[in-house]
């Protein structure tokens, strides 16, 4: 494993409190007002740096627990994890620029933000697989869908018009690495049923989620697939074009995007030392994230050579198993909570402020 966690988003390095911060608070002005938007500008209070060393220093201590611990009766994913710990502040980009350059020596990586999280299993060995074995190179990036993202054909569709999705469409790869069999991934698969809901407003917005996706674009352009392939969207999939020998074999999709999502991906390592943070593209910025330049670049590219030729150099792709469900989701998970249980989030926060 090569678990890489470089935790320098919130370093305390970033406090302008005068020589003695532990007696002397910063002041903190309108312009840092908003705590998330501070916090990325290396902004932050007294408190936030003392919970910051602390959140540290327990996860470094959970990594080397895990570590320790007797593999396989103990199973952890931070075992074989390193905390690596910058001397100054870089950013989420320069923080993975020096993780990537310094820390791993594998062709691949999943990237993955501290605040992201699977919702349900997905075919990470089978992307990986898919990427070593695409002999025109073409998939160096495959972002694991989020709810944002999940109808990403009708998104780009709405933009750029009818030539311009047709032209992706004809984009759209579904290598044979990832027509899996077992019953795990399309509209019945296990792996979309192991996304449970803990209230009945995310039951809800689950199912009225799949119910946009099967209206969208995205899911029809997928059933037009089958048929021209002389495949049934009713009989799991089986058969076709899928070498695999297992019955309820199902294709998942790789549709091509304009956007660097910084989301959970997989990438070609070289792909990120070589191109994306060559100093001479200048696609990333100190401080910032990787989405913010480099998809606009992208999107310049694809103006000047086309879009086929445009999108070629950066090789960005979204998985999808056409189930209608996601696979990454964000840890806050503010949009799913009720009313009733972020009011008692807010008490619990007050309440420890005021003790």
């Amino acid at each position: 494993d090569n678990n890489r966690n470089n935790n320098d988003k919130n370093n305390s390095n970033g406090i302008n409190s005068g020589s003695n911060h532990s007696e002397s608070k910063p002041t903190i002005t309108r312009k840092h007002a908003n705590i998330k938007q501070a916090l990325r500008s290396g902004i932050t209070t007294v408190d936030q740096a003392k919970n910051y060393i602390e959140f540290k220093t327990a996860l470094r201590k959970l990594c080397e627990d895990a570590t320790r611990a007797p593999y396989p009766q103990v199973k952890s994913p931070f075992r074989n994890a390193e905390v690596v710990e910058l001397e100054e502040r870089h950013g989420y980009g320069f923080a993975l620029r020096h993780a990537l350059l310094h820390c791993i020596n594998t062709p691949y990586v999943c990237v993955i933000q501290h605040d992201r999280t699977f919702m349900r299993p997905a075919p990470v060995a089978e992307v990986v697989d898919a990427m070593r074995n695409d002999p025109t190179e073409k998939i160096k990036y495959v972002g694991m869908s989020m709810k944002s993202n999940l109808m990403y054909y009708d998104i780009f569709g709405g933009k750029y018009g009818k030539k311009a999705i047709d032209e992706l469409r004809s984009m759209i790869l579904r290598p044979e690495s990832l027509c899996i069999g077992g019953g795990v991934y399309g509209p019945n698969g296990s792996s979309s049923r192991h996304m449970t809901a803990d209230s009945k407003k995310v039951r809800q917005n689950l199912e009225s989620l799949v119910e946009t996706y099967r209206g969208s674009m995205q899911h029809i352009t997928y059933k037009e697939w089958l048929q021209s392939v002389g495949r049934s969207t009713t009989a799991g999939d089986s058969g076709g074009r899928c070498g695999n020998v297992h019955q309820n074999c199902h294709q998942l999709s790789l549709t091509p995007t304009l956007f660097w999502y910084d989301n959970t991906h997989i990438v070609q390592t070289s792909h990120y030392r070589d191109f994306v943070f060559d100093p001479k593209h200048k696609m990333v910025a100190r401080g910032g994230f990787v989405e913010d330049k480099l998809s606009p670049a992208m999107i310049r590219n694809v103006e000047r050579f086309g879009l086929r030729e445009g999108h070629g150099r950066f090789g960005c792709y979204l998985l999808d198993d056409n189930s209608g469900m996601f696979f990454t989701g964000h840890l806050d998970g503010g949009g799913y909570l009720t009313a009733d249980e972020k009011d008692k989030i807010q008490k619990s926060i007050k309440a420890k402020k005021e003790s």
